[in-house]
């Protein structure tokens, strides 16, 4: 009974991850000390209140030690994010893998242009800021820049706490993570997702995401015959509390039916691809098929309808004749549709042995001769597989048979 009850906690405890989103309660500001700290301090609270005076309900605190310990401190007090108030972006790129479960912002560099960051901001798990007052001219590459709130100038540092206020407040709003918020912030910024050299993605600008956040952007949805089933892909941009996909189907008097369900990857910035298998097919001519994504808190959304022309009981491979054969036989096939046809003989290893047509040909019964005498090596004795693939447009028909040389 105690393993039991064991299990039942770490499931709940996995589940209650994936529902509630990280919340950015406890910050530290990391840095030398003194009044430079201070002004990052103060540059965070003006960041979290620029949308609508809403002050950060949090805790705030000070912490003037190096990086790896102020890591440490962060992780050993619960600490939600690390807003480092001076230069040293080689050091928080290091050492921020090893930490995932505290934010890290800080600045691209100093200004003096001794250490210019050229890796990949979309990759990257710190997000690097930098100064402006019309746009970033720092000289280093970073995700957001932001008007410096103390100095209004472009030598200063300030801007990173304004930026990690800002995106804060949008990860406490939304309730979502704080990944997510950068990625909203990226799509919806002053770059309008462009990333450029010198401006990143632009200024964080919470009115645009705040007012239509889009939890999950689908990129793509297509879906493709592959013998007797038909396959879907889909794949997401962003994901915002993403719990998982409903997949419905439409074949038969113009009712939706859900035929499985695909979980989500809850929070992510990057491109994410999903498939599912409809190994049942029900109609014929055309089916149609959507996605029902569904948020952590149950409101869901529906996709774009795609359309697939399925008229399977209209394809057929025939055995091969004669068979068993020597030195010749004769593979044909039915099809319902043009489209180039591809035929391959494999060994009963897998190996590719002969490719003996690859053209167009039309709807209908179609054959043709396979001639063992026509290759170079010639065939052994054995069981051979023949393999049949039509490609028109969005379908693709493919299927197998076996078939015996015997000399």
């Amino acid at each position: 009974m105690q393993k039991l009850y064991s299990c039942v906690l770490i499931l709940f405890f996995v589940i209650a991850q994936n529902i509630f989103a990280q919340q950015i309660n406890k910050v530290i500001i990391s840095g030398y000390g003194g009044q430079h700290d201070l002004d990052v301090k103060t540059a965070f609270l003006l960041g979290y209140a620029s949308h609508n005076n809403t002050p950060f309900p949090g805790e705030v605190i000070l912490y003037s030690n190096t990086l790896q310990t102020s890591f440490i401190y962060a992780v050993e007090n619960d600490y939600d994010l690390i807003i480092r108030s001076t230069s040293g972006l080689s050091t928080g790129l290091r050492l921020a893998p090893d930490y995932p479960s505290v934010e890290l912002v800080m600045p691209a560099g100093s200004n003096t242009y001794t250490q210019v960051f050229f890796g990949d901001v979309q990759t990257s798990p710190v997000v690097i800021t930098g100064a402006g007052v019309d746009s970033n001219m720092t000289g280093y590459k970073l995700e957001f820049y932001s008007i410096d709130p103390i100095t209004a100038t472009n030598a200063s540092s300030y801007s990173n706490g304004y930026i990690a206020g800002q995106l804060a407040f949008i990860t406490n709003t939304l309730g979502c993570c704080f990944d997510s918020a950068r990625a909203m912030a990226r799509t919806k910024g002053s770059e309008n997702g462009t990333l450029d050299f010198h401006n990143g993605y632009g200024e964080v600008q919470p009115e645009f995401i705040l007012t239509n956040p889009l939890p999950v952007e689908l990129n793509s949805f297509t879906a493709k015959l592959i013998g007797k089933s038909i396959l879907l892909n889909w794949q997401t941009s962003t994901e915002i509390n993403n719990f998982g996909f409903e997949i419905h189907r439409q074949a038969k008097d113009d009712v939706w039916e859900q035929i499985g369900f695909v979980n989500g990857n809850g929070n992510s910035n990057s491109p994410k691809d999903y498939s599912y298998i409809d190994k049942n097919p029900e109609g014929d001519n055309q089916i149609r098929y959507r996605l029902k994504q569904i948020d952590n808190d149950g409101q869901f959304e529906y996709s774009d309808v795609i359309t697939i022309n399925y008229s399977i009981n209209n394809f057929e491979i025939y055995q091969n004749y004669p068979n068993p054969f020597n030195p010749s036989t004769t593979i044909s096939w039915q099809s319902p549709m043009d489209g180039n046809v591809s035929i391959k003989i494999y060994d009963i290893l897998g190996n590719e042995v002969a490719e003996i047509l690859n053209e167009f040909r039309s709807a209908g019964r179609q054959e043709i001769k396979f001639e063992t005498t026509s290759l170079n090596n010639g065939l052994t004795s054995g069981v051979y597989i023949y393999k049949i693939e039509i490609i028109n447009n969005e379908l693709l028909y493919s299927m197998i048979n076996k078939m015996t040389l015997l000399k």
